[in-house]
């Protein structure tokens, strides 16, 4: 249904009950690839969902991303298959500006598959079947009533989304799913980005007119100027981004993500090519020379982060993504997170009693996701992907005991066996732990 005049309310329809725990109305803010992920699995169990998008249109552009094994068995779970979307991964090689191998790992020993995907080719494989009566755009979210608490202080009351001109969205349940600078982040705790000086320059996926454009090959390129990462995925594309140690003097010249172009747009190229360009390994030359595509806009992503609140919501409203727990793009975990913590969302509000009780329904889902997300938080933060480190140590390093090192890492943050728990395995009559305590 269309959203009511500014002065109107708007609440969501009922619908079937939803499996084992009733159906519950929810209001997720923001069409991006969580908040899609989260609307898909919980109008699939039956819950009646509207999604507020502040853009006139879903945004399927950008760059690529990519998803671990984690992520790719949660699509699964929503019936998605990311490896028809983008590029499987086979290997990550970690190289020196002039093209020395210096580590390799072996993405086939992670546990699953590990894909990169165009963002647009999986918002618009989420977004499939989402039709108007689920998603709403031009709906800019400006805060949150949260309504009165009950004897508990738990959030009794119904909250609703306030909508820019003065409508407002009411459900059983809020999701902030708005990104880093979330409007029911900025409601529920008040507290700001903290950028970390560093910045990420992404290309749109282009054809490099390579061997790289259809290798199965992560590479990164590490120096004293930054990191440099390039991504085959799929179609004969690759995507190609920048990590740059420190924030431009000017802010001229990119288009911010989730935000509109600044003015002289050859300014970052010229950055890019100054602080990168005496690297002479090819791949490197061969992004920089992508700079000269019209086809080339380069987005900036300002690295910032900021504390994992515990819990991170609060009566019946909860955050999402980037919205809870925005991590620099280092590890490449923004999305997998994001798409983990959808799954948790629906299996807590499958619960049997959620409906009865949402608050306590979402502080279990924030509960389930803090220890995940808190260290991919902290990792993040650090940065250790794109850390100048002694070629020969990098050398010493077996590549067998790299391989392991990350397979150990994916078992705390993101690998199959984690995704499939996450999305809960909803075979019929199987409860787990958690649900029969509940």
């Amino acid at each position: 249904m269309p959203l009511r005049a500014p002065s109107r309310t708007m609440v969501l329809g009922r619908r079937r009950a939803a499996e084992g725990g009733g159906q519950v109305e929810v209001v997720v803010v923001g069409a991006g690839v969580g908040g899609l992920a989260a609307a898909r699995g919980l109008h699939r169990d039956g819950h009646a969902v509207v999604v507020l998008e502040e853009a006139p249109a879903v945004r399927a552009s950008g760059g690529a991303v990519t998803l671990w094994p984690g992520a790719t068995a949660v699509l699964a779970d929503l019936d998605v298959d990311a490896e028809r979307l983008g590029r499987r991964l086979t290997r990550m090689e970690r190289r020196s500006p002039d093209g020395r191998p210096l580590l390799s790992l072996d993405l086939r020993a992670a546990g699953g598959a590990v894909v990169t995907v165009p963002r647009g080719h999986l918002v618009d494989a989420l977004a499939e079947g989402a039709t108007g009566s689920l998603v709403r755009t031009g709906a800019r979210c400006t805060g949150l009533a949260e309504g009165a608490e009950d004897e508990d202080g738990d959030g009794g009351a119904r909250p609703a989304v306030l909508l820019e001109g003065g409508g407002r969205a009411e459900a059983d349940v809020v999701v902030g799913a708005d990104g880093a600078r979330s409007a029911v982040r900025a409601a529920l705790h008040g507290d700001a980005l903290r950028p970390t000086g560093a910045t990420t320059w992404q290309l749109p996926p282009l054809p490099t007119g390579t061997a790289l454009d259809d290798g199965d090959t992560c590479l990164l390129l590490v120096g004293r100027a930054g990191m440099l990462g390039v991504n085959p995925c799929g179609d004969g594309l690759v995507q190609v981004w920048w990590d740059v140690r420190r924030t431009p003097a000017s802010g001229a010249g990119e288009e911010r993500a989730g935000g509109a172009p600044h003015d002289d747009p050859e300014e970052p190229a010229r950055l890019l090519r100054r602080l990168f360009g005496g690297w002479r390994a090819p791949e490197a030359r061969a992004a920089l020379a992508l700079l000269d595509d019209p086809r080339a806009r380069l987005t900036a992503y300002e690295r910032g982060t900021y504390r994992v609140h515990r819990p991170w919501g609060r009566g019946r409203a909860t955050l999402l993504g980037d919205a809870a727990h925005a991590v620099p793009p280092a590890l490449a975990q923004g999305t997998n997170q994001a798409l983990e913590d959808a799954a948790a969302l629906a299996r807590a509000l499958r619960r049997p009693r959620a409906a009865a009780d949402p608050a306590a329904a979402l502080r279990a889902y924030e509960r389930a996701s803090h220890p995940r997300t808190a260290l991919v938080s902290e990792a993040s933060r650090r940065e250790p992907t794109g850390r100048v480190l002694p070629e020969a140590l990098l050398r010493a390093v077996p590549d067998r005991a790299a391989t392991a090192l990350l397979r150990g890492w994916l078992r705390a943050t993101s690998d199959r066996t984690t995704g499939q728990r996450t999305a809960g395995q909803r075979t019929a009559g199987r409860r787990t732990a958690d649900d029969r305590a509940a």
